[in-house]
């Protein structure tokens, strides 16, 4: 698929109805059980928690939407609930998920997260990758839907305090129905705010990329 004007130009998009309302239904029926099942209302490597998952992030449906020769290298859950609901500062999507630590130059810095290795991979992997956000909700501004700069992934790398900065003025709010994909970059300056008008908020997050984007000397977490 060739990626649209207004991706390119602003680094996200809105698809509107993906999915009918019996399939997201059974989809927020599995993810409801994974949910359980971790214990939690952020649960990372979702794929290998549920084959339902594992197929949805292999889709037609979904890989149709996306450049060819990507493939899902990271998926969560978010589950912002009443009593989960929390707000997300302004930020990029900076690091990936690898099987382990290596020293490889234009990789680094290194973190733990959830007992797994992340790093910060060169700025060429991260401006080929694409994410999926698979909206289970109605997700209206009241209910902490993202908020996006446009173009700003345009900028690179940015520090904490380069994005402090960014001016917010042109800030989209990008409300999605349950049903919709919302389509961006990793590299787009978002953040969401707390819920007013809390209700559920599942949101099924795919991280896609290239195999030959990695350096032969690392693996992804999520192979």
């Amino acid at each position: 698929m060739n990626l649209s004007e207004s991706f390119t130009a602003d680094g996200f998009d809105v698809c509107r109805g993906v999915f009918d309302i019996e399939e997201i239904e059974a989809l927020r029926v599995e993810a409801d059980a994974v949910a359980a099942a971790a214990g939690s209302a952020c649960v990372r490597h979702l794929r290998s928690r549920s084959q339902a998952f594992e197929e949805l992030s292999t889709s037609s449906r979904l890989l149709g939407l996306l450049p060819r020769g990507l493939r899902p290298v990271r998926s969560i859950l978010f589950d912002k609930t009443p009593d989960e609901n929390w707000p997300v500062a302004w930020h990029q999507d900076l690091t990936i998920a690898v099987a382990e630590e290596q020293e490889v130059p234009g990789y680094g810095p290194w973190s733990i997260k959830d007992g797994h290795n992340h790093v910060q991979p060169p700025l060429e992997l991260l401006a080929q990758m694409m994410t999926i956000r698979v909206h289970l909700d109605d997700t209206p501004e009241a209910n902490g839907a993202l908020r996006v700069i446009p173009g700003s992934h345009k900028s690179g790398k940015l520090s904490g305090e380069a994005v402090r900065e960014i001016d917010k003025a042109f800030a989209v709010t990008c409300e999605c129905r349950a049903g919709d994909v919302l389509l961006m970059s990793p590299l787009i300056v978002h953040a969401s705010r707390r819920s007013t008008r809390p209700m559920r908020r599942r949101v099924i997050h795919f991280e896609y990329a290239s195999e030959e984007a990695l350096d032969s000397r690392l693996c992804w977490l999520e192979r």
